[in-house]
């Protein structure tokens, strides 16, 4: 009697630590999959959008815009200047104080309209999505960037303001 409880004591250990590998390894699977998810779609990226220019962190929504649309805004603007720092030079100052203040993004409404790969969206609500106002998007090789970067980039001066004396 013992010997068979000793045996059954065995086979239900192994099946039992069988059984727990199987679930682990499911389980590893299911978030391994869950980690690569759809890209963002384009209510995401004007999003992101908003705050990178909320964080002061200009770069990161340069880096939002397709190449064509980052090169054509610095030529526009005589080529000498970064991206990152046409922000710096053409975001109203009410935008600018507000940088780096994330919960303005809590009061910001993004409306976007989706005609299979182009995308507009219009922003209000905070500084920042006023200077911006109207965004356009473009899904190239399955992500979604920016074809614009708003009304403020649009209409800045192409020399810089200087201060008056």
């Amino acid at each position: 009697m013992r010997r068979l409880y000793s045996e059954a004591k065995t086979r239900f250990s192994e099946t039992a630590t069988l059984r727990c590998t199987v679930v682990a390894a499911l389980a590893l699977g299911i978030v391994g999959c869950g980690s690569s998810g759809p890209p963002p779609g384009p209510y995401n990226t004007v999003s992101n959008y908003l705050n990178s220019i909320a964080q002061g962190t200009y770069g990161g929504a340069c880096n939002l815009a397709d190449s064509r649309t980052r090169e054509a805004l610095i030529k526009a603007m005589g080529g000498r200047v970064s991206c990152a720092r046409l922000f710096v030079r053409c975001l109203p100052s009410d935008a600018l104080k507000l940088s780096r203040d994330q919960s303005q993004l809590l009061y910001a409404t993004i409306l976007v309209s989706t005609h299979r790969k182009k995308a507009d969206a219009s922003v209000s609500g905070t500084a920042v999505a006023r200077a911006v106002g109207r965004v356009t998007l473009a899904k190239e090789h399955g992500t979604w960037v920016l074809t614009s970067y708003g009304t403020a980039l649009a209409r800045c001066p192409r020399k810089p303001r200087r201060p008056r004396r």
